[in-house]
Parts: structure tokens; sequence; C-alpha cells
């Protein structure tokens, strides 16, 4: 376990969806919590590798049903008073540590760093009459970073929207960052979590979801090219939630060549 990185990622960047940071005090429990955990179940670190975490994450689930009718938990972390509780608190830690790892995989995208009107847009705001707090937020969301990455993670857990892969993730606008307000340039739910080439396809408008979350394929991309690609017509978004659907039909009508 990395704590070092962990505490500093927990300091400087991880908002929760509110778009607030953990308390210091929650940051210090939270990787003590790890600590004790790998002390029972081993290295994170190779959970990670193993399995993104999944079979530690379950073992680590232990309701008030389980607890009535007498099971066991399947972790072997001693808790001291009630196992339900002791065993979200676990489950909590860990699961923000594997959020943790998977935003040091993420990618930036450069596809906007060298663009001209990219840079032009970003002038305009620095003009704006706004908070240097707002401005420096707004500013970072127009090339994936800052608290609008973290919140679109936030909203689809740390994985991809479609694959539910956890590596390589892009948090991009589904309604462009140049046509949006302030307001929906950072908010959580203008924004896809996704894998390489979906999110590519995606800014591309070569792929786009229906109102039910399943990906409709542009007429330019030929269905070879999709299929190696791994943009599967039968894929959909894990799910899709009413605030997304305004902006997934703003992406739909004008972004979308279909």
């Amino acid at each position: 376990m990395n704590i070092g990185a962990f505490k500093e990622w927990l300091r400087t960047e991880y908002v929760q969806q509110n778009g607030k940071l953990l308390a210091v005090g929650t940051q210090v429990s939270r990787i003590a919590n790890c600590r004790t955990v790998e002390q029972s179940e081993g290295d994170l670190d190779e959970h990670f590798t193993r399995d993104g975490m999944s079979e530690l994450l379950k073992h680590l689930s232990y309701s008030s049903e389980d607890k009535a009718a007498g099971r066991a938990p399947l972790h072997r972390i001693p808790i001291d008073g009630d196992p339900v509780n002791g065993s979200s608190t676990y489950r909590a830690a860990v699961n923000l540590y594997r959020k943790f790892l998977v935003s040091e995989q993420c990618v930036i995208p450069n596809r906007e760093a060298d663009d001209s009107a990219v840079t032009e847009e970003i002038r305009r705001v620095e003009r704006t009459a706004i908070t240097r707090t707002e401005r420096e937020a707004l500013i970072k969301s127009r090339v994936g970073q800052g608290i609008f990455r973290y919140l679109v993670l936030e909203v689809w857990d740390y994985k991809c929207a479609v694959t539910g892969a956890a590596i390589l993730l892009a948090a991009s606008h589904i309604k462009p960052w140049r046509v949006s307000t302030n307001e929906e340039r950072l908010d959580a739910f203008n924004g896809l979590a996704l894998s390489p080439a979906f999110d590519k396809a995606f800014d591309c408008g070569l792929i786009t979801f229906n109102d039910a979350g399943r990906v409709m394929l542009s007429k330019r991309m030929t269905q070879s090219d999709a299929r190696l690609l791994g943009l599967n017509a039968d894929s959909q978004l894990r799910t899709v939630t009413p605030q997304h659907q305004h902006f997934l039909d703003y992406h739909r009508t004008t972004v979308w060549k279909g």
C-alpha cells in the first residue's frame, strides 16, 4: 500500500459526490483502516492487481441479514463491536483506496491541449467576472482535470460507464464544454467516465447513447472497425439517470454523426 501517495491524494485531489473533500479526521481513519485490513488480508496493491479488489470487497460485505442468520464474515479482520458496522467501515476504506489506484491510471485527454480555439475559450473564462477558485475549476474542467473529473468518476464509481473497466479512464463532457454554461461545465452529470476507445468515439460523434443508454453507432464507422475497437452495438451505459438525459439528448442531436 502506497500510504504517502494515498494520503496526498486524499488531501489534495479526491472529492465526494457533493464536491467536498473528506474531513481530515476521516482521511486519517480511512488510512488506518486500510492498514488494518492489510494485516489480515494482505497487500491492497496485490489485491488490486489480481482482480481490481472485487473479491476482497465482496469478503468485506457483511449485512444485518448475515448477522441474524449467524453467518460469520468472510474476512479475517478482528472487529470489536458490531461486525456489520465494522465490516462496512473497512469496506469503505478499501473502496476508497481502490478509487485512488484507479485515478492513478486515468488518462487526461490531450486532444484539447494544442487547440487554439480552446486556448481562446480559456482566455475568455479568465476574463470572466467570477472568483479565482471558480475560474480555476472551469479551466481545469476543459482539459479533463480538477473537480469535474473527480465528480464524474464518483458518479460512475471509478469504472467505465459502459464496460465497467477500471483502467485508463477519461472523464469527458457529454455536452461539449465550449457550448455549456459555467454551471454545466462543472456538472457531474454532464460527463461520462469512459475507456479510451469509447471516449474517443464519443468525443468525435462516432457513437452516442439513446435514452435507455444503448450505444448508437454512426454510419461513418464500419462495422468491422467498430467490432475491432470493441464498440459493440449491444453495449450500453451501466445506468442512466434523469440528470443525464438532457445532456445525452444534446449529444445525439448536435454531436453525433448519425
